[in-house]
């Protein structure tokens, strides 16, 4: 949702909704229904070897980023690691590829 920023004259700042702001604790809910399932349909070892298997690939044991978010970081070979990544979205609208807005306008 968008709201006048607080600490601008003029300009906009968007903030979750209720529903977004909720949204990690559904995705919590349904991972763990989800795991339930799966151990009453195969057997609770084949899912705690699923879950072992994949647990070092979303946690850090030093509490530092997730290994898995190393893949979101471009090739240093490739033209996109000399970018500066942004630090805010741009002002401005986007235009996209079929031309028009966003929109549909």
């Amino acid at each position: 949702m968008q709201e006048p920023d607080p600490a601008a004259n003029r300009g906009k700042v968007a903030r979750l909704t209720p529903a977004g702001t909720g949204a990690p604790h559904v995705c919590h809910e349904v991972a763990a229904a989800t795991e339930q399932r799966w151990r009453e349909r195969f057997t609770g070892g084949t899912v705690s070897a699923l879950r072992q298997a994949l647990e070092p690939l979303v946690t850090d044991p030093d509490g530092g980023p997730p290994p898995l978010f190393r893949g979101l970081e471009p090739d240093p070979d490739n033209w996109r690691a000399r970018v500066r990544p942004p630090d805010a979205l741009p002002h401005y609208p986007m235009v996209l590829h079929r031309g028009g807005y966003p929109d549909g306008s």
